[in-house]
């Protein structure tokens, strides 16, 4: 039986050069609320890693930067980390602030007690997405709860501890402080018999949280929930992890994509980011903020 070859055909492709399409452009455009922070000293979130006497923050990729050194340029490797628990302060935060305000929203926990029967749920609060079917409050609408989608990003540029005042890096982070703290925590007749390492930080950082999708009052409730956050990561009793909100802008920002030939004959994007502040659309936030909490303890009132 004779076997059946596969027939084979080629086809003389176009040049890339002559199919390229002109003038095409991608806009994503965008609403971010830019928080310029200090910390004199941050004990980050994370834990130990397995088989580790180190807490670690969020270890990211190396990156290499050159600074000047005399007449000489010199390259080095530097470790970049990620600010972990943003988020999280805010979200509690705006919980606590809503709660000052006389409304119940949703809490962090979808679970009314523990195993031991302990309540999660304090008064003023109802169970993560319990209001979704009946009113669904404003946290859970900004936030969301498992299974529903927020409506906000909270994201920091990644941070790294370079030293060289002339240093020069096509990476985009926060350059901070970053040290280790060795401790020993037990010792017999003179020796070290249990010690630990942690990591710390401090310095200046920005973060940035999409409002995009959120209405205006909504807005308002997340500046008023920033104005109001003073704290960050483990430790904050023992004087770690302090905050001080220095700046706030609402900008709107837009990321312009566009296709560029390559010398061998590949698309390469070319990107370019807009910023436009819009100090206005700020100030109608927080006045739509607090024209709904009058409407809200008026109902409450009226009930």
């Amino acid at each position: 039986m004779a076997k059946s070859i596969p027939r084979t055909t080629t086809h003389k492709s176009k040049s890339i050069t002559k199919t390229t399409i002109k003038n095409f452009q991608v806009q994503i455009s965008r609403k971010i609320l830019k928080v310029k922070v200090y910390t004199p000293i941050c004990k980050p979130l994370n834990g130990s890693l397995p088989s580790s006497k180190i807490s670690h923050m969020l270890k990211l990729s190396p990156f290499n930067y050159q600074y000047t050194s005399g007449k000489e340029t010199k390259t080095k490797t530097t470790t970049a980390y990620m600010i972990k628990g943003l988020r999280g302060v805010l979200r509690h935060q705006v919980m606590a602030n809503c709660k000052e305000h006389g409304l119940e929203v949703c809490h962090t926990s979808d679970k009314e007690t523990t195993r031991q029967g302990k309540s999660l749920i304090s008064e003023g609060f109802h169970l993560a997405g319990s209001c979704l079917e009946k009113n669904e409050c404003i946290v859970h609408a900004v936030f969301g709860s498992k299974g529903n989608k927020s409506k906000i990003r909270v994201s920091s540029l990644p941070i790294a501890n370079i030293s060289h005042k002339t240093f020069q890096t096509d990476f985009r982070f926060n350059n901070v402080h970053i040290s280790t703290e060795n401790r020993v925590a037990l010792t017999y007749e003179g020796e070290t018999i249990q010690d630990f390492s942690e990591r710390y930080f401090s310095g200046e950082f920005e973060f940035e949280i999409d409002v995009s999708e959120c209405t205006a009052e909504e807005t308002g409730m997340i500046i008023e929930g920033v104005m109001y956050m003073y704290r960050l990561g483990r430790g904050h009793n023992t004087g770690y992890g302090e905050l001080k909100i220095k700046k706030m802008k609402l900008v709107k920002m837009v990321t312009i994509r566009e296709p560029k030939i390559s010398g061998k004959e590949e698309f390469t994007i070319k990107e370019h980011v807009r910023e436009e502040a819009i100090p206005g659309e700020f100030t109608e936030a927080l006045t739509a903020w607090k024209k709904c909490l009058k409407g809200i303890k008026a109902k409450n009132k009226g009930e």
